[in-house]
Parts: C-alpha cells; sequence; structure tokens
C-alpha cells in the first residue's frame, strides 16, 4: 500500500510553545537526574533558561537546516539506502558494466557551469568517497533529473522480469514448505520449519518518477506531498522537512538561514595544521591561522 506523506504527518501531534515550557518546568522540578532523564524519555523536553523570556517560542523558533536535513538527509538517504544499498545501481561485475557503470558515462557527457559541483569520479563506488552538500545539491537538481529516468527505462524492465523469476521460487518454495508442516514433519529441535525471505524488487517501477517529483520539490523548496516507496528507510528528516515552508515564512529563503557558509568555514578551519592542545589553545591557534590568512588575502587582493 502506497501513502502519500499527509498521513504519516497527521501521526506526529503539532507541538506549542507554551506547552513546551510547561513542561520544561516540570522537568526541572523532577527530583534527581535519574527522575529527569526519565522524564524526557516520555515527553522529549528539557528546560532552558530561554523559556523564561516571553517572547521566545522554543517549538516555532528552532530552525531545521535545509542544508542537513534535505541534501545531507533526504537527497543522500535516496541515493545510498534506496539505491546502492538496496542494489538498485549495481556495481560492474569482472567482465559486465551495469547500472553504475552507465551512470558514469551519462555523467561525462554534462558540460556544466562553473557554479555547478562535479562528482567524483567513482561516485558510487566506495572509492567515490563521501559526497558534499553541494555535491548532494547537483545530483539532485542537475544530474540525477537526467540520467535516472534514462537508467530506469533500460534497466528496471530487466529488473522486474528477474524479480518475477525469483518471486515464482519462493511461492514453489513456500508451498513445499508449508506441506511439510502440514505433513507433521520438523526441525531437528523440534521447531517449525522457518520461511524463506521473500524476494524484494530491486527497481521500483515508480522510482524514477517519485525521484523527478522530488528533484521538482526541491527546485520549489519543497512540495507538500511525494510517495513513500522506500518506507523502511524513512527518517526523522522526512518528517522535518514538512515543516521547511513555516521556516520561509519566519526567516525568508533557504539561502539565507541554511548552514553551508559554517560548513564551509569548517572545511577552511580543519585545513589549518594545529598543535592538538585542549584547554583553549586550540582555538586560539584556529584564530591566529584564519586572522594570518585574511591579512594576507587583503595584500594580494
Amino acid at each position: 500500500m502506497v501513502r502519500t506523506c499527509t498521513d504519516h504527518v497527521l501521526a506526529f501531534p503539532l507541538r506549542d510553545g507554551d506547552e513546551h515550557r510547561r513542561l520544561g518546568q516540570e522537568y526541572l522540578q523532577q527530583a534527581d537526574t535519574q527522575a529527569r532523564e526519565s522524564f524526557f524519555k516520555q515527553h522529549s523536553t528539557r528546560y532552558t533558561e530561554l523559556s523564561r523570556l516571553p517572547y521566545f517560542d522554543a517549538v516555532r523558533m528552532t530552525v531545521i537546516d535545509p542544508m542537513h536535513n534535505i541534501l545531507l538527509g533526504i537527497v543522500k538517504t535516496q541515493w545510498l539506502d534506496a539505491w546502492i544499498h538496496e542494489n538498485a545501481f549495481r556495481g560492474r561485475t569482472s567482465k559486465v558494466p551495469r547500472e553504475l557503470d552507465q551512470i558514469h558515462e551519462y555523467l561525462k557527457t554534462f558540460e556544466m557551469p562553473r557554479w555547478v559541483a562535479r562528482l567524483p569520479k567513482d561516485v558510487g563506488y566506495p572509492a567515490g568517497g563521501s559526497l558534499t552538500a553541494d555535491e548532494w545539491k547537483g545530483m539532485a537538481l542537475n544530474y540525477c533529473p537526467a540520467i535516472v529516468p534514462l537508467i530506469w527505462d533500460e534497466w528496471q524492465p530487466l529488473a522486474e522480469e528477474a524479480h518475477k523469476k525469483k518471486m515464482k521460487t519462493w511461492q514453489k518454495k513456500e508451498k513445499a514448505r508449508l506441506r511439510r508442516i502440514a505433513m507433521g514433519k520438523r526441525r531437528a529441535d523440534d521447531g517449525d520449519e522457518p520461511a524463506a525471505p521473500k524476494p524484494k524488487p530491486r527497481m521500483h517501477a515508480q522510482d524514477a518518477d517519485n525521484f523527478l517529483s522530488l528533484a521538482s520539490a526541491l527546485k520549489i523548496i519543497l512540495a507538500q506531498c511525494i510517495f513513500i516507496i522506500h518506507p523502511t528507510h524513512v527518517k526523522p528528516n522526512f518528517h522535518f522537512v514538512t515543516h521547511i515552508f513555516e521556516q520561509i515564512e519566519d526567516y525568508g529563503p533557504v539561502y539565507g538561514f541554511w548552514t553551508f557558509l559554517t560548513e564551509r568555514l569548517n572545511k577552511v578551519l580543519k585545513s589549518y595544521a594545529t598543535n592538538n592542545h585542549d584547554g583553549g589553545e586550540l582555538e586560539v591557534t584556529f584564530f591566529r591561522a584564519f586572522s594570518r590568512e585574511v591579512r594576507l588575502r587583503r595584500l594580494v587582493s
């Protein structure tokens, strides 16, 4: 059964800032640490001094970062968990190129502007490494909308035929297992023979269209509904994303509050050689190196 995300959204009761403040006060009144942890597990709420500010709404003023939520969350889950780990896109064998290799051939034909991130040469293979948020963005908005339908047109009918054959084999074995159980045959440990795992489809027929819906939604900063085809891979990010429109109404376009700049600065800081000393020395080293680079760039620019 395919359900829309509206069904799943309604499963989460809306939180309220006043209720959150009240629960925070109850958390503060718990007798000891153990009681507070038990209260937190039940209500997912802790006390914060910010709740003393009359204008502070802890629910509405909690910002969901679109970069981590969408690009490093939903898009990564679709590619890595639903397609790579589930073998929708398989790697090459010793002699036969398969879906991933075809994707790489298509990627070679792209001529993109400089501001569009290039994907690693071996994307999808372990050698391709982890993608940055900018690369996930390029994959979702530029590369995959053109490539995925082509891959599905060529490979999905073959995958569906192979799945039908596996299902027929599984059904025969299952009928034979049920007959053995009906005849009273049991395992050596006197238990019933367990059923073999039911074959799963490697490539869902609607997956390409579903991904195009996702890509279109990202173009307009998220549609209200997409179909859930991989329910076992649904994560909290898939619920958080339903609140993005409210965030945009409160804080403006995502470019004003997502964390691309922060992540870029983190990358710059990680490139500096440090002394690995704690107690504030590490931070001082970062600051000195960063200030030195800023002054140098001013001189040469």
